[in-house]
């Protein structure tokens, strides 16, 4: 029985032993694959460690010398970045008179709040015709110091548009805008009096004939351009100083509002809808930027997107100026803060860097504008001691504002001189002013340009029916 035990006792053993031997090869070959997966794992961090490593030191050896070595583009990308730069602009002149009418919405009485909107439309479609018949080429085609371009209709010449860098019809609708502005512009002074059909009459003669040759002279190689080196960069005297100038004659010929002075007394003509006037301040705003940008006529270098970084930075900085200025000269002169006044302020803050958007530093924009803000709150009292009703506040906003923005290049622009600058707004202001005098007049006495006093008291667009 012992014997029984002892053999079976070796057995077990022999079968334990026959077990750990056969478990021995799995677990050797378990700890050499656990061995090889780590050594295979630390490779990989190795090298992906290694070539990080490699590609920042590549980047940070070379990126500096990647960034300087930008590529050119090419004919094609340049033609059509700037012809896109174009179409903005003249988009974004459009959006100015719409732009304009809300605001001039907010400022009448509700009677008279849809003639508004009616001449915004008649202006644009006007402007447009005029512009097609002689405008266009009246500033393109005047010779070197010349005074007068060609009466010619506009025609579109694509033969080589690469050569020429913009699509001739993208360039006609952008010399457009302009000229659709300064109508806009006569169009507030006069607002709630002037007879719709005299003034389309007279925005005929504005588009057609009066901006381009202001035009010509600056932009197109003309006299006060080739003669007198005159700098006017983004058109504070070609299209606000022509607007501004024209509107005075207008306002002067049409007469003030009844109501508007009695018994040697100024009064208000209240508004319920001066949220509207601020709103359509604003969207000027953000209107002439764009159109300020389409002035530099490119986009498509590094040397031009930069440039217009700086029209934009200096807008917004005279804008700003001439905001607070406003703010506290309203408070402090009329102990009250005026709305009108503040929103009129942010245009002519625009306005009066327009001519130089490129060479002012920051603090020198900001100089400007306030300069600006300062006209916009003292002048109008000054008009109407005169008894000149300017509804909309244009003369102080774009006449006055874009004199002393066009005289101002002298400080900031090194090669723009004082007499060249006064000598060249003096001849923009005075022809402006003088051929629209001469218009009015003879539409005065001719169909007329008020509405008659009833139609004004109710609503100007009876009149219009009836005739």
């Amino acid at each position: 029985m012992r014997e029984k035990e002892d053999v079976m006792r070796q057995t077990k053993l022999l079968a334990l032993e026959h077990s750990r031997a056969k478990r021995e090869p799995i677990r050797m070959k378990e700890m050499r694959s656990n061995n090889t997966l780590e050594r295979f794992q630390g490779s990989i961090k190795f090298g992906t460690a290694l070539g990080a490593s490699a590609f920042l030191l590549a980047a940070f050896s070379a990126g500096p010398a990647s960034a300087q070595a930008i590529t050119p583009a090419s004919d094609t990308a340049r033609f059509i970045f700037d012809t896109a730069l174009l179409l903005a602009s003249g988009i974004a002149a459009l959006f100015f008179v719409f732009a304009f009418g809300l605001r001039d919405v907010g400022l009448a009485r509700l009677q008279n709040t849809s003639a508004v909107c009616l001449r915004m439309m008649g202006i644009v479609a006007v402007t447009a015709v005029a512009f097609w018949l002689s405008g266009y080429n009246l500033i393109h085609l005047v010779e070197e110091g010349g005074l007068l371009g060609e009466f010619q209709i506009w025609q579109a010449n694509d033969d080589d548009p690469l050569g020429a860098g913009y699509s001739s019809a993208i360039h006609w609708f952008y010399r457009m805008g302009p000229a659709v502005m300064a109508a806009a512009i006569v169009s507030s002074a006069v607002s709630e009096r002037v007879r719709l059909g005299s003034f389309l009459f007279f925005t005929l003669a504005l588009g057609g004939l009066i901006y381009p040759i202001v035009a010509g002279w600056s932009w197109g190689g003309g006299y006060l351009d080739a003669a007198w080196s005159f700098y006017d960069f983004g058109g504070a005297g070609v299209i606000h100083v022509t607007g501004g100038a024209a509107a005075l004659a207008a306002a002067f010929v049409v007469g003030p509002r009844p109501g508007k002075y009695v018994q040697g007394e100024v009064r208000t003509m209240s508004s319920d809808a001066l949220p509207l006037t601020a709103f359509g301040a604003g969207l000027i705003w953000v209107s002439l930027l764009v159109v300020m940008a389409g002035m530099a006529q490119s986009f498509s270098t590094v040397e031009a997107a930069i440039s217009i970084g700086t029209i934009m930075v200096s807008s917004v900085m005279a804008a700003s100026g001439a905001i607070l200025t406003a703010l506290f000269l309203t408070q402090l002169v009329y102990k009250r803060i005026g709305l009108v006044t503040v929103s009129c302020a942010a245009v002519g803050g625009i306005v009066a860097i327009a001519a130089n958007p490129l060479y002012p530093s920051v603090w020198q924009a900001l100089m400007i504008g306030a300069v600006a803000g300062v006209i916009v709150t003292v002048a109008p009292p000054f008009l109407n001691r005169f008894r000149i009703d300017d509804a909309g506040i244009v003369v102080p906003t774009h006449l006055f504002c874009g004199v002393w923005g066009v005289i101002v290049v002298a400080w900031t622009h090194p090669d723009a001189w004082f007499v060249v600058q006064f000598v060249g707004v003096t001849a923009i202001a005075g022809f402006a002013c003088l051929l629209s005098l001469l218009f009015w007049i003879a539409l005065k006495y001719t169909f007329g340009v008020r509405i008659r006093h009833t139609s004004e008291v109710t609503s100007q667009m009876m009149e219009d029916a009836e005739r």
